[in-house]
């Protein structure tokens, strides 16, 4: 079938360029006239003698090049015996008229055959093409009005139909598409004349911050973002040059696995030459990143389980991941993305999400199908969106839900007014990251007003499975203002931030964000006040900064302070980041948190020198202890 569809190609270029010379020599204003006699000059050599009238008769057939006896009688006002005489020198010569000869059934088998042969070239085409069977989209429109003008051309041809008027009415096609592309274009669908429908894509739903984030547990943020696991994949393919000479790490995913959140890749093809030498067993497996620890691993399939991952974006022909999805269903949908993704047991599948049209013809896309193929064997699942496997993460794409959030944000009051009066008129800010909340991924991007660049009134949050959507209102700064704050804190060249994680710290909506150096490395971590940029943490570790975070943020907020008093019945630590981290237990069977090494020396001694059955006084946010009363 690939064969196939290269010779289809090349045919259709072939028709089309056949077809386009067909209508300008029949469209043209001379043309040869089958029923009806006309002239030509004659090929003479030497010199003749004529009469001015003849001149002038010479003079007009040079630049007519062909032209009947009325024709010439009308230009030259001459008469039958001039053209006669100039016919008798050598200088014009007359074409005969020749009838066509009657259709005849022979005829139209031919031309029925030839049509035949025009939708198999454009059938093998669209082995390449991939156009979407649907009505609702243009590229079905060109391809079968194209498809209709070619054949009614080349039917008309061997049939011995009237070519003119086949031409007339294969020129009549095109208009007819090209209108009809028009009005699809211009009233199709637009926000313009459906601005409550568009803003009605996304319902979106209005809560407490600090009921629905679950607050913070430092020791699971994620230290790993796109950019910096891009470079942690590229480290570790390294490691392995006898794949990292053929293979290459692919687009990163978000997904959640075993409870955690991490990173996959899959390993793709450097070309179509390393898909020729690994085809027949596929590519070796992908890359995964803990985003928490940063660890990194290459799982190997084909060691492992001796199969490799065969449908895949990069490979080619019916291995080729997009056009084997259209070739099993797909065909009547619009891709919009896809993702790697792994189920609990590790297997590979790549997860598809195609939408469809929702507004009058062509306008408002929202996912209708998601396609879950399976990397190794290409068995494919089609599903509705409510209705994929539990481990799909990626059904709805951030893009495709962002322009919705934007529809919804701008246009609640009309068309006209998200453009001149912008009155209420919302949008995202300039950034999103997949983050976790509770036990699923979600979309985050800030909200802010129209024209405001540094300011949010709040939070969106964009359940990646379900589409849910909910808006956490307060006043705050913008995830860049946050990352152009974080950049004063460390005094350094070529460093740079990784896009803010909001997270819940006592109810108080935070920033999260590493400082990176030029090689990807991370060298602080920032917890910081969205309401309050002044108020923040910085250290080298999590710990410490989320410590030194707290304590800025109980000094600025006195009231969040619990003073704890009682006996000590239980002490354990542990080391977290190079750091003693302490849990004390309490008579009232509560636990609290310490990390010495963000008290001052005094401090600290005094409570290296406590012991079970001492009595203490603790300030405390959320079982953290913030301050110790020493006296």
């Amino acid at each position: 079938m690939a064969i196939l569809g290269i010779l289809g190609l090349a045919a259709l270029f072939v028709l089309f360029s056949f077809s386009f010379a067909n209508l300008q020599e029949l469209s043209g204003s001379k043309q040869v006239r089958y029923d009806e006699d006309y002239y030509v000059i004659d090929d003479f050599t030497g010199e003749v003698e004529v009469t001015v009238k003849q001149q002038d008769i010479y003079n007009y057939m040079l630049s007519a090049k062909m032209a009947t006896f009325k024709e010439i009688e009308l230009a030259t006002d001459c008469d039958k015996k001039d053209i006669d005489e100039l016919i008798f020198l050598g200088v014009l010569k007359e074409i005969k008229a020749s009838k066509k000869a009657p259709s005849t059934t022979l005829n139209y088998v031919k031309a029925v055959a030839a049509v035949l042969v025009i939708a198999f070239v454009f059938y093998s085409a669209n082995y390449y093409l991939l156009v979407r069977v649907n009505l609702r989209f243009v590229g079905i429109l060109l391809y079968g009005g194209f498809f209709v003008a070619m054949a009614n051309i080349y039917f008309a041809r061997f049939a011995k139909l009237d070519e003119k008027f086949a031409a007339a009415l294969s020129i009549g096609v095109v208009g007819l598409v090209a209108v009809t592309l028009v009005f699809y274009l211009i009233f199709g669908g637009r926000t313009y004349f459906h601005a409550d429908a568009y803003s009605d894509l996304i319902a979106v739903s209005e809560d407490q911050f600090g009921n629905d984030v679950e607050t913070v547990d430092v020791s699971t943020l994620p230290i790993v973002d796109k950019t910096y696991g891009a470079k942690l994949g590229s480290l570790k393919l390294g490691e392995y040059p006898g794949i990292g000479s053929e293979f290459e790490t692919g687009a990163y995913s978000d997904i959640l696995y075993q409870g955690e959140q991490y990173l996959v890749s899959p390993l793709e093809y450097r070309g179509i030459f390393k898909w020729f030498n690994n085809n027949a067993v596929g590519t070796p497996g992908y890359i995964m990143i803990n985003k928490v620890t940063a660890e990194t691993t290459l799982v190997n399939l084909r060691e492992t389980t001796g199969e490799g991952m065969i449908y895949t974006p990069s490979a080619f022909f019916n291995q080729d991941l997009t056009r084997h999805a259209y070739m099993n269903g797909m065909f009547r949908y619009r891709l919009e993305a896809t993702f790697f993704e792994i189920d609990e047991d590790g297997h590979p599948y790549y997860v598809l999400q195609y939408s469809l049209p929702t507004i009058f013809i062509n306008g408002g896309r929202d996912i209708a199908k998601i396609a879950v193929v399976d990397a190794i064997t290409g068995d494919i699942g089609i599903y509705d969106p409510a209705d994929v496997p539990d481990w799909v993460e990626s059904v709805y794409p951030p893009d495709l839900l962002l322009r919705q959030l934007n529809y919804w944000g701008s246009l609640q009051e009309g068309w006209i007014n998200s453009i001149f009066g912008q009155r209420g008129v919302l949008q995202s800010s300039n950034g999103r990251r997949t983050i976790k909340n509770g036990d699923e991924l979600y979309y985050f991007t800030g909200l802010t007003s129209a024209g405001s660049d540094e300011s949010t009134i709040g939070f969106v949050y964009m359940n990646t499975r379900t589409k849910e959507t909910k808006l956490y209102k307060f006043p705050g700064a913008t995830e860049q203002a946050a990352m152009n704050k974080a950049l004063t804190l460390l005094p350094q060249n070529n460093i740079s931030t990784s896009f803010p994680i909001p997270i819940n710290v006592n109810e108080t909506p935070t920033y999260f964000i590493a400082i990176k150096g030029e090689d990807g490395r991370i060298l602080r971590h920032v917890f910081m006040s969205v309401q309050e940029l002044e108020v923040y943490g910085i250290e080298e570790t999590k710990a410490r900064a989320y410590t030194d975070y707290l304590q800025r943020l109980s000094s600025a907020n006195t009231d969040d302070l619990e003073t704890i008093t009682g006996t000590i019945t239980g002490i354990t630590s542990y080391v977290l980041e190079g750091n003693t981290i302490y849990w004390v237990e309490l008579d009232d069977d509560e636990w609290y948190m310490l990390d010495v090494s963000s008290f001052e020396s005094d401090v600290m001694m005094y409570f290296v020198g406590l012991d079970v059955g001492d009595d203490v006084e603790f300030h405390v946010q959320t079982n953290t202890v913030i301050d110790i009363t020493t006296e």
